[in-house]
Formats: C-alpha cells, structure tokens, sequence
C-alpha cells in the first residue's frame, strides 16, 4: 500500500495544466476522420506487402507530419521489416503408423500444418510420436513436461492452455487464466528449442478460444514471417493443429484415452507418454519476400530523452476474406483503425500541451495479424533500448457502444501500472475491470506481447464490459455479436448514425493523463514478481 501512496504522490507532480491544455485538443471529429480513412475500399483491407500498405502507410506518415512528431528511424517516419511468405502445400492426406496399423488423417478436416522454414522441400519420414502434456518447462512454476525425455527429432503432441484451465486448480499457474505458456506460439517455441521435428497442438475450441474454422485457414495458406537467418534450417520445420477426434483416434490406437492423458497432463508429476506411433509428412513451400513497414513517430523529451512512454496501435489488417453481401474488403475499423485513431488522438494531446520531460513514441507496427511481425522486429531494433523504455500502452479492437464505465484491463495482475490505471480511472469516475474471458489469452494476442517478453511493463485495457447506455447484459450480447459476426469480416466497418465515437475518445484522454504523468515523472513501473514476464527495474 505504502508503494502505491508515493507512486500516486510522483504521478501526481504533473501539474493539472498538462493534462487540460493537451485533453482540449483530443478531437472526436478527427478520430472519426482516422477510421473512416484508414477503412476505406482504397485501403484494401490493409495487407503487409500490398497495394493497401502502401496507401495505409502514406496517410499514417502523412498524419505524423501533421501532427508535428519526429521521424522515428533516424530521417524517416517508416523502419523497413524484411518479410518472408511462406505458403505450406500439404498432400490430401498423411498416415499415422500406430500399433493397430496406419491411420489416415485428412488436411484441413483432421489437421492443419505450415513449416516455418525457406526450405524449398520438408520431408519427415517416421519420426516417433510424443505427448508431451501441455509442452512447457516453467522452473518458476516448477513444471517440465520435458524432465526424463528427450524429442530431438520426434513428433510432439500437446495440448493448448495451461493444467490449471482444465481442472479448476488456481494453484497450478494462473487457474483458468492462461499465462503466455499457454500460447500455441509458445508450445511452437518450446518445440524449436527442444529439438523437435515437428508440433501438433491438440485444438480444444475453449482452450484456445477460437473454433476450429480458425486454425484452419491456415491450411494450404500463405504464412508471414520475419525474414531473417532463423528461417534457413529450424529444427522444428513442421507446426500446427490436430483435432480432438483425430487425436482420439490416434491415441485410441496406441493404447490410450484422451480424457484420461488430459487430466493426467493437468496434474504435478506427469511424465511424457511414448505413443510407439510415427509421423510423415511431405510438405512443398512456395516461398516469396517482401518488405513490410512499421510507422513511428515521437516527441523528444525536455530532461530526459532517451528515456521513452509508447503508444501502439498496428495498422495492418487481412487484405481481402469470404464476401458479404458483395464485399470481400476485410475492412478493419475496429481491427485495429479505431487504435490507430485513439493513438493519433493522444498524441494531438501532447503536441499541445508543454512538451514531457521523457520522450513519448506512437509506433503503428505492420504484421501484427500474422503473429506481431512488426513489433517483435521493433523489439529487436528499437529506436529507444528496451531498459529505458518505461512502459507501453497498446490496443486493439474498440467496440463503438459509446462511453463505458469500465475500463478492463486485459491480462491484469503483471505490473503496477494496473494500480496507476485504477488511480487515473476513478478521476473519470469509472471502475476497473478483469478481463472476463482470461482463458482466451487475448493479453498475448496483441503488439505489447514481444515488448513484455524484452522486460517491458505493457498496459493493454479500453472500456469493454459496461457502457454506459447499455448496462453489462446487453454489453455483454452486443461484444458476442461483435466476434461472431464483425470480427476479421468485410462487416467490420465504421457507420455513422450507428457507432459512437464518445468511448474510444474518453480512453483516449484517460490513457493521455497517465502517459503524461508517467513521461513527466521519474517512475519506472514494477513488475508483479507473479508475471512470468518478471524482472527486475
């Protein structure tokens, strides 16, 4: 408590005149114009390496100059990301050799698979079959799937979440909220530095927290990667998906259930499984290059401008998807335009205001939608060392239902700029929130993921689960209308006379006032030592 009291009393030097002289510059009307810009049919759905790339990242220089920020990349507003398109051409169908024979596993209706690797051709031929339970070593945790074996070679099979999302057990990681060891991109990692040859993640449609339709678009489809050295010879060269019925059957032939290596996998103590099975595969990869652009630009500080606050909001959507009512333009006005526009906002604040002590970045990274590209490429050549940078507030997917009195903090609990969060909220009389669906992991799904991972304390939160004309029950329906039938579809589109801009504006200037106070302060937020992103500051 006594931290937070002199964390309250640092933030609070920043004198009310900041915040008031850059809030009366936040403008609706501006944010609107940003959305409905960055939607348009011209945009084309925003796809890295494209048409609509180039005319996104126009305006979003073009904007920048406007705002008066400074190029990010020494002389330029863009930082070039070298990518590599990868599209896995997988045969009909693969055989699983088990103990009662070969099992036929169709592509597309009983998996899915892509390799991550510019190898022209990836054959595997017999590699023996490992359950490897949830497929994560966690000494903090005290958890190693792996103790007693070794998968230099081998095929493993694991499945999606963390044991404490399948038995309730609030003492096994975070319970039901999953933790970045849950993350298929983290099962993918691991496999990578175990040395195995490839990884199947059983798809369980609540521990992932998408259907199966969403896996498999990546059947037979293109894949973007960083192109740099990694991509020449991994040793994992084959990742993907299997569903529950194929993986029944293929366990049902090595002797086992399902159910039963589930509920043993979710308990301290399980051992790997030999399934006496092997996988083959012949995968041919097209592969293509291109260069896709991050967007940055940043305010220097007066005292201390090396050191640095960042926004980010990606720009990047899906190009062109399945038609609706005729239009096949994954538009992306709440995925992600409405970020972008929330971001442009703020920093019209501080333009207007006396300029911050520390530097502030607003960086709009590309690839974000093919597994945060752009911000891991940041990361790894950042304008500002990751050891000054203080903190990031990142968003993603504004639902425009109008004011809220909530603000929810997705991923909550790994920082105490969820404390920071609370304190500024209640100046605008509203609550702080859970995330209501931790199991998701949405907190890994967005662009603060590669800054958490470099030790960077991230902020991803925005009203969410109570606006104010609504009540939380209709919020509620109207948020599961929005994923099933808005979300990554040609219908997410922005409609006057229809949505409101009113919310993403008070975050907006919510999220202002505690940059402003961090940026004009000489706090440097703590991790929770809880988080498994924790070190020390």
């Amino acid at each position: 408590m006594q931290r937070y009291l002199i964390l309250a009393a640092l933030l609070a030097v920043s004198s009310l005149s900041f915040a008031q002289k850059g809030e009366k510059a936040i403008n609706p009307t501006q944010m609107v114009r940003d959305i409905l810009a960055l939607e348009a049919d011209s945009m084309q759905g925003r796809l890295p390496c494209s048409l609509g790339e180039k005319r996104t990242v126009s305006y979003l220089t073009s904007r920048m100059q406007q705002l008066g920020l400074k190029p990010a990349f020494g002389s330029s507003f863009t930082q070039p990301v070298p990518l590599a398109t990868i599209q896995s051409k997988l045969p009909k169908h693969v055989s699983i050799s088990t103990p009662k024979g070969e099992i036929p596993l169709y592509a597309g209706d009983d998996f899915t698979l892509w390799s991550p690797t510019t190898q022209p051709h990836v054959q595997i031929n017999g590699s023996p079959i490992v359950f490897v339970g949830f497929g994560v070593t966690a000494p903090e945790n005290e958890w190693d799937d792996f103790a007693g074996i070794d998968v230099r070679g081998k095929t493993i099979i694991v499945l999606v979440n963390d044991p404490g999302f399948y038995n309730n057990d609030t003492s096994l990681f975070k319970g039901k909220a999953m933790t970045y060891y849950g993350r298929w991109r983290y099962k993918f990692e691991e496999a990578e530095r175990r040395g195995a040859k490839a990884c199947l993640i059983i798809h369980d449609e609540a521990g992932a927290g998408y259907p199966w339709s969403v896996v498999n678009t990546h059947t037979n489809g293109k894949e973007f990667y960083i192109d740099d050295a990694s991509l020449a010879n991994p040793s994992c060269v084959a990742t993907g998906w299997i569903t529950k019925n194929a993986a029944q059957k293929m366990l049902s032939a090595s002797g086992y259930r399902l159910n039963e290596l589930m509920d043993a996998a979710a308990k301290r103590g399980f051992k790997a499984v030999d399934l006496a099975s092997t996988f083959s595969v012949d995968i041919e990869n097209v592969l293509s290059k291109g260069v896709s652009h991050n967007v940055g630009g940043y305010i220097r500080g007066t005292k201390f401008p090396n050191e640095v606050v960042v926004y980010t909001g990606h720009w990047d959507h899906l190009g062109f998807g399945k038609p609706v009512a005729g239009d096949s333009i994954c538009h992306g006005a709440s995925d992600n335009a409405s970020a972008i526009a929330w971001m442009f906002a703020i920093a019209e604040a501080f333009r207007n205001a006396p300029a911050p002590e520390r530097s502030i970045l607003f960086l709009s990274p590309t690839g974000e939608e093919a597994g945060l590209l752009g911000s891991s490429y940041y990361v790894q050549h950042p304008t500002f060392e990751m050891r000054n940078t203080v903190a990031l507030f990142n968003t993603d997917v504004f639902v425009f239902l109008g004011r809220f009195k909530d603000i929810t903090v997705t991923g909550p609990g790994h920082s105490e700029l969820d404390r920071m969060l609370e304190i500024e909220a209640a100046s605008q009389g509203r609550y702080l929130a859970a995330d209501p669906t931790p199991e998701n992991g949405m907190f890994y799904r967005s662009d603060q993921q590669p800054f958490l991972k470099a030790g960077v304390p991230a902020l991803f939160a925005k009203g969410y689960v109570e606006a104010v004309e609504l009540g939380k029950e209709k919020t509620a329906i109207a948020n599961a209308d929005y994923w099933k039938s808005i979300y990554h579809k040609p219908t997410d589109r922005f409609k006057i006379g229809l949505h409101k801009i009113d919310g993403v504006y008070e975050d907006a200037v919510l999220f202002y006032r505690l940059g402003s106070k961090l940026a004009n302060s000489r706090v440097f937020p703590k991790w929770s030592k809880s988080s498994e992103f924790y070190v020390e500051r």
